[in-house]
């Protein structure tokens, strides 16, 4: 009887370790993780081989018509981030002031690391993040991307272990 016992248990623990949340998401040159504390989501974002006068993003969202868009740019060698919404599948119409907190960004050798906060608010519940890599910047204004975005079903409210400062 201890045996079976014992036995379930450890099956019990092996499925829920195996059901533990997933705070990180890779899709070739972008990566990101996150952590929900105190009711703030905090994203990090690292795209790799982001060029001068291109953009990478993060859109939370079912499909690409109707995001909450965060932006990640270079322009003049200098990164930014912008937020805005799609309607649509044009580009985004950009907040006159970004609507996250961003933390950190930093550019070099062609490696574009940010780190933003927002409230958790509607990613409390499981929802697509769809992650854009290779985008242009023509003339100053966000252009078309050259593929399609990598999309994600992330269930955020679930990653409460700490692991920004």
């Amino acid at each position: 009887m201890f045996v079976f016992l014992l036995g379930t248990l450890c099956y019990t623990l092996l499925i829920q370790c195996g059901q533990a949340a997933k705070c990180t998401a890779k899709s070739g040159d972008i990566s990101a993780r996150w952590q929900v504390a105190d009711g703030e989501l905090t994203v990090e974002v690292t795209t790799n081989n982001i060029g001068n006068n291109e953009w990478s993003a993060v859109g939370f969202g079912p499909d690409m018509s109707d995001l909450s868009v965060v932006i990640f740019q270079v322009v003049d060698f200098k990164p930014s981030l912008a937020t805005g919404t799609t309607q649509g599948y044009g580009a985004p119409t950009l907040d006159s002031t970004p609507s996250v907190t961003l933390q950190s960004l930093n550019y070099n050798s062609n490696t574009l690391v940010a780190r933003f906060a927002r409230p958790v608010g509607s990613l409390s519940t499981c929802q697509t993040w769809n992650f854009v890599t290779d985008g242009t910047i023509e003339d100053g204004s966000i252009g078309y991307h050259n593929t399609a975005p990598h999309s994600v079903e992330i269930c955020a409210d679930k990653c409460t272990r700490k692991i920004f400062d």
